[in-house]
Formats: C-alpha cells, sequence, structure tokens
C-alpha cells in the first residue's frame, strides 16, 4: 500500500516531467532567438523624434571640402584656405569700405567607429550679433551640393555667406549654433564649429568670432520625417569688425 505522503511525491514528480516536456520545442529544436534585430535607438541628446515644417528656403554651401581624419588640424586648414582664396577671388564682388555681408565657415567631425557615418540630411543654424541687431541664419544645408558627406572618421569643411539686407554692419558675433539630422540613419557627431575669417571677407576686417563645439552624441530618430538636434546655447567668442 503507498503511503499518502509517497503518492503526493509520485504525483509531484509526473507533474514537474510533463511541465518539462511540454516546453521542450517539437521535433527536439532549440529555441531560435533572433539576434538580426534593427540597430538599436541611439540617440542620445533626448530631442529626437521632433516633426517640423522647414517654411525658409535652404542656405547652400558656397564651398564644400571633405577630409581624412588623420589628417592634421594644420594640413586641413591649409587646403581649404586655399581653395577659399580660389573662390573668392572668382567670386567677390563688394569692396566699398563697409560690409552688408561677412562670410563664415561650417566644419563637422564624423566618429570613426563602425556605423558612426551618416547619408542623412544634416541642417545646421547660427544665431549672430551685430550693431545692427540680431541676424538668426536658419537651414544650413550640409549636404549640398556635394556627396559622401560624413564619412567614418572624415572632416567636413564648408564656406557660407550671409548679410543684413540693405544694412552696413560694423560688427559681428556668434551666440548659438544648432546642428540637426533627419531621418533614421544615425550620426555620431564628434565636432562641430562655426566660424570666421578675417581674410574671407570683402573689406578690411579684424578679429574674428567662432563658436567650437564637441558634442560627442548620437543623433538619431525612429522616424524618417523626424529630426534630432544638439543646441549649443551661449559660448561664442570674438567679434568680426568691419
Amino acid at each position: 500500500m503507498i503511503k499518502l505522503g509517497n503518492f503526493t511525491k509520485i504525483i509531484g514528480a509526473v507533474a514537474c516531467v510533463l511541465l518539462i516536456t511540454s516546453c521542450e520545442q517539437p521535433d527536439g529544436e532549440a529555441e531560435f532567438i533572433n539576434t538580426n534585430d534593427e540597430e538599436a535607438f541611439a540617440s542620445t541628446t533626448g530631442k529626437s523624434n521632433t516633426l517640423k515644417e522647414d517654411t525658409q528656403e535652404a542656405v547652400k554651401p558656397l564651398l564644400h571640402m571633405r577630409f581624412d581624419g588623420n589628417l592634421s588640424k594644420k594640413e586641413i586648414t591649409a587646403r581649404f584656405d586655399e581653395e577659399v582664396v580660389a573662390y573668392l577671388a572668382k567670386h567677390r564682388t563688394q569692396n566699398k569700405g563697409l560690409s552688408t555681408e561677412w562670410y563664415y565657415r561650417v566644419a563637422t567631425l564624423t566618429g570613426s567607429q563602425s556605423g558612426n557615418n551618416t547619408d542623412g540630411n544634416v541642417r545646421a543654424s547660427a544665431y549672430f550679433y551685430t550693431d545692427k541687431g540680431a541676424h538668426f541664419v536658419k537651414n544650413i544645408a550640409l549636404e549640398y551640393p556635394s556627396i559622401d558627406e560624413r564619412e567614418l572618421g572624415q572632416w567636413d569643411y564648408y564656406l557660407f555667406k550671409t548679410s543684413l539686407p540693405g544694412q552696413a554692419v560694423s560688427w559681428v558675433k556668434i551666440n548659438h549654433s544648432n546642428i540637426q539630422l533627419q531621418g533614421t540613419d544615425d550620426w555620431f557627431v564628434k565636432e562641430f564649429h562655426i566660424y570666421t575669417v578675417l581674410e574671407d571677407q570683402t573689406v578690411p576686417a579684424t578679429g574674428e568670432t567662432h563658436i567650437y563645439t564637441f558634442p560627442n552624441v548620437w543623433l538619431a530618430n525612429s522616424c524618417g520625417n523626424c529630426w534630432d538636434s544638439y543646441q549649443k546655447r551661449g559660448g561664442g567668442v570674438g567679434t568680426l569688425n568691419f
């Protein structure tokens, strides 16, 4: 005769066997774990997935050059300076002693690790102060007219021009900057700089103004029409004087 305690143990053992058997995959197949999921959402700015409508026409660069990140800053600067001089020699028009326009440069450095590069749309903006008031340049396009921007470990340098229509300015300072990425093709931006060079200007000038930033952040979105951004408010240095 089986005692009640032993009978309870037997029932418990049978239940465990049945439970284990029911959890096994049929025909002895192991459980499949999908290791090919899409890249994890990587934004580190806290400003991703912003939907916006650009009503202002894109500000296109006058000049764009790409440089390998292994080159020294001195060599990169010398090469870009040479191209800017050649461009301005062909296109410089103003030399009336008063400045109604100024040239500025934008530079970005892309991370060198796998997946750091992007083919997504990138826009920048710059907030300038002048003796004639504030001047906000929006929708600065960093992918026109060239291709292959923001490759792994690559510097991208751009030349732009802006103005206060109908106004002659005596000085310019930059105070804020912003850079934005559209879409789901993530980008790791290491450095982002906006600055002026006095030799670029169309009238005699002294000094310079710049805002150098080192974001070291992922810009990323989970929808194709969304924008992620990195912003630097304040931190501009120097004055460009005419």
